[in-house]
């Protein structure tokens, strides 16, 4: 997924006990919003796929994003 605005608005996640600041929106190149939902959980130093829904994508170091479903 290749970002190309970032809202303003942060987060802090942790991972591997370390706080990590993302932002809480981003979006992509053809406008889809996506918002910070969790951080993955790492299995045999990797991230397990399964973990995850059709609508969301994880970008380093870990963080998953789900898509903002506009109403």
């Amino acid at each position: 997924m290749e970002l190309t605005s970032k809202s303003q608005e942060t987060i802090i996640a942790v991972i591997k006990g370390k706080p990590i600041e993302a932002n809480r929106i981003i979006t992509n190149r053809h406008g889809k919003k996506f918002e910070f939902d969790r951080v993955a959980a790492n299995t045999r130093g990797g991230f397990c796929l399964d973990q995850m829904r059709d609508d969301e994508v994880i970008l380093a170091p870990g963080l998953i994003y789900r898509e903002v479903k506009e109403v």
